[in-house]
């Protein structure tokens, strides 16, 4: 069967800075903490820039729940529900990272159909870890646990994330065809598509290959703005 390759927009420009400020902002955050903690010379500087940049990353954060409702497609909120589909895509996307990417590869359009509902998660734990940030050295407590406490346990929730994240984006890249990471720098991704009777059905998995290929209007979903 004959496969055509296509070059498809996926991620908006705006989508893309968002996403990128949020993930210097969280690896910046990370250092400075590293660096406030082991007592760096200079105190101040790191924990300075570690305030200013946990504010700019709640405007980071807040801007990306904007373009929820502003952009069409796959910036759209609605790409972030759950249906029938991209339940089945989620469950063999589980498959794959139990089998150690040793099971076939769902291929899906925009967001990963298996993390596309932690995506709104992670940015409210995000906003909470920032705010929490703000009032570190303040006597309140919430729920039973001081600013600092909470401060401390999201960042630990969002230093895991970051890990499990980096490494599955590594994978996909590596057994996919999708281009998953310059996606999120060009925008654009490559969908394998069927050559004659692109109808949507899963071509069958060989030992050759840890790839599904799929018609693109089978996994391309656009949310009514």
């Amino acid at each position: 069967m004959q496969e055509t390759i296509r070059h498809v927009l996926v991620w908006s420009g705006w989508v893309r800075l968002t996403h990128w400020l949020i993930a210097a902002g969280v690896l910046f955050q990370f250092a400075s903490a590293w660096a406030i903690g082991l007592g760096a010379a200079d105190y101040e500087f790191w924990r300075d820039w570690h305030l200013i940049c946990g504010q700019l990353l709640i405007i980071a954060v807040v801007a990306r729940g904007i373009l929820l409702f502003i952009l069409p497609g796959s910036a759209h909120w609605g790409a972030l529900l759950p249906d029938r589909a991209q339940l089945q895509g989620a469950k063999r996307m589980l498959m794959f990272y139990l089998s150690f990417a040793r099971a076939p590869l769902p291929n899906w359009f925009a967001h990963n159909p298996l993390w596309r509902q932690v995506y709104p998660l992670v940015w409210l734990v995000l906003l909470a870890g920032a705010f929490s940030g703000l009032y570190y050295n303040s006597a309140s407590t919430f729920l039973g646990m001081s600013m600092h406490g909470w401060h401390s346990a999201l960042a630990n929730v969002l230093l895991g994330f970051t890990v499990v994240h980096l490494v599955a984006v590594f994978l996909h890249d590596l057994k996919g065809k999708g281009a998953a990471i310059s996606g999120m720098i060009s925008g654009y991704r490559y969908f394998h598509v069927e050559g004659q009777d692109g109808g949507g059905k899963s071509a069958p998995a060989t030992g050759k290959t840890s790839i599904t290929h799929v018609s693109i209007d089978s996994i391309q979903r656009k949310p009514k703005p």
